[in-house]
């Protein structure tokens, strides 16, 4: 009888070691991954795990979306943030691929706003 309660506590310590474990803070906070495309120069896609707003990133500077300017059109607020880096990538990109490259960016961001949620749930 005295080793089934010597054995409870243990195997809580256990699954209580794993879980802590398991769920460790990375230094990263941000989900990023870089965005290409054939007549624009490369920038970054970032949507932290903590709820914040996702960015994109060229050279220095941070081009933020705004969750408060959220729209049924633009759910994520990003509209604006996405005109400005395209606007500076892709300076010399054709308008019908200006619309590709929105396109595929909005798709990127949506990508990574799922895998931020995703590791939030450890942070």
């Amino acid at each position: 009888m005295k080793r089934k309660i010597y054995l409870l506590p243990l195997s809580l310590l256990a699954v209580f070691t794993v879980v802590t474990w398991s769920c460790q803070k990375d230094d990263e906070e941000d989900v990023c991954k870089k965005f290409e495309f054939r007549e624009c120069e490369i920038a970054n896609a970032c949507c932290p795990t903590d709820g914040g707003n996702c960015y994109y990133e060229y050279g220095d500077q941070k081009y933020y979306c705004d969750n408060n300017l959220a729209t049924d059109l633009d759910p994520d607020g990003c509209d604006a943030a996405e005109d400005q880096v395209i606007g500076v990538i892709c300076g010399t990109a054709k308008s019908a691929d200006i619309q590709l490259v929105k396109a595929q960016l909005r798709e990127l961001t949506r990508t990574l706003m799922k895998e931020a949620r995703m590791l939030s749930v450890c942070h």
